[in-house]
């Protein structure tokens, strides 16, 4: 069997935005929050059932779902495959938006439900080695929650190591399914829960239609473009640099009075380069 990569940008849409599988969303949901019983979510609306573009943009690097449970709870789940330095700040700022939105103009703040963030990255965040950390605003002092409008939860997949074998919480394995689908060879003997089962069968490439494969195929050749140009401008960035610098020693050296031909040396700049330096 082949099994489509969940992290990107369609077969992520794919799994979490289904409703016709939302038995999915909310088991994933269930586990990152860690619910017990009694406080499991149970339902949810999807709110934005994904129609997938024909073209994906090469700078795409995050896709949501967003949903809602069934006492209102807005949930934004996101999956970010390329690090990005202000990513933290940017998940507070579409949580403070998606809660300034819920009011009209003249609804009271009584009327207003939580955010909860779910952030799955493929790169490493946060100083906490646990690959599963969440976020509340807590008093300094008491550390009691009564902020509880805005919460943040994310999941570092560099982070999560295990092996098949070693697989057993729920959580633990979508984890391991998120991170790798597109490798498994066959079904995990562990995947014994219904769930885990059918987003097995979501992201089985067999069952994809032609026009799916065809999106999904831009989506992995525009991402991989798009990772190309940032190596690239990484790299001539740091060429760049390194010639700027090497500028800044020779004209140092220039005025020190030393030879030209010792500088192209050091600098490894043609001695046509620090004539023309010379005569600025």
């Amino acid at each position: 069997m082949v099994y489509l990569d969940a992290k990107s940008d369609i077969a992520f849409k794919k799994l979490f935005g289904n409703i016709a599988h939302k038995e999915i969303l909310i088991s994933f949901l269930n586990s990152v929050l860690e619910k017990v019983e009694g406080t499991k979510i149970t339902d949810v609306v999807i709110n934005d059932p994904a129609n997938l573009p024909d073209a994906l943009d090469a700078k795409m690097s995050i896709v949501d779902v967003r949903c809602t449970d069934q006492s209102g709870s807005q949930y934004i789940v996101e999956m970010q495959v390329v690090s990005q330095y202000e990513y933290p700040a940017r998940a507070q700022y579409y949580s403070s938006l998606a809660l300034s939105r819920q009011l009209s103009v003249r609804q009271p703040y009584s009327e207003l439900v939580p955010v909860i963030f779910v952030g799955i990255l493929k790169q490493g965040l946060f100083k906490n080695p646990s690959y599963l950390s969440h976020h509340f605003l807590l008093d300094s002092e008491t550390y009691t929650r009564e902020l509880k409008h805005l919460e943040f939860h994310f999941v570092e997949l560099s982070k999560f190591n295990k092996q098949e074998d070693e697989l057993q919480a729920i959580l633990d394995k979508w984890i391991y399914l998120l991170k790798n689908a597109d490798l498994l060879q066959s079904r995990p003997i562990s995947f014994r829960e219904s769930e885990l089962g059918t987003a097995l069968d979501v992201l089985e490439q067999g069952n994809w239609s032609t026009q799916e494969l065809d999106a999904y195929g831009k989506y992995l050749d525009a991402f991989r473009t798009g990772i190309d140009q940032l190596t690239a401008a990484k790299i001539e960035g740091k060429t760049e640099g390194k010639v700027e610098r090497n500028i800044e020693i020779a004209i140092d050296l220039l005025h020190d009075g030393m030879d030209i031909t010792k500088i192209a040396k050091i600098t490894k700049l043609s001695i046509e380069q620090i004539k023309n330096l010379n005569k600025k």
